[in-house]
């Protein structure tokens, strides 16, 4: 497997593990019909941290120039 392409995979992998976390933690006060309050707080905290983490990998990943000159 290319460097590259190990990369990519694991660049998605922890984008869908931020996601899926996210979406348990939003989803099991409205399924689960316990109170919203302390979710919140959970949700709150766990995006705040992560969300750089997330933004870091995006950016460095998914934002890189091509090697290719500039067309136009």
């Amino acid at each position: 497997m290319k460097v590259s392409t190990l990369q990519a995979v694991l660049s998605i992998l922890i984008v869908a593990v931020f996601l899926g976390v996210t979406a348990i933690v939003a989803l099991t006060p409205v399924l689960g019909g316990y109170p919203p309050e302390p979710f919140t707080e959970h949700l709150k905290t766990f995006s705040t941290l992560y969300s750089g983490v997330i933004g870091i990998v995006i950016g460095y990943y998914f934002g890189r120039r091509s090697d290719s000159p500039h067309e136009g």
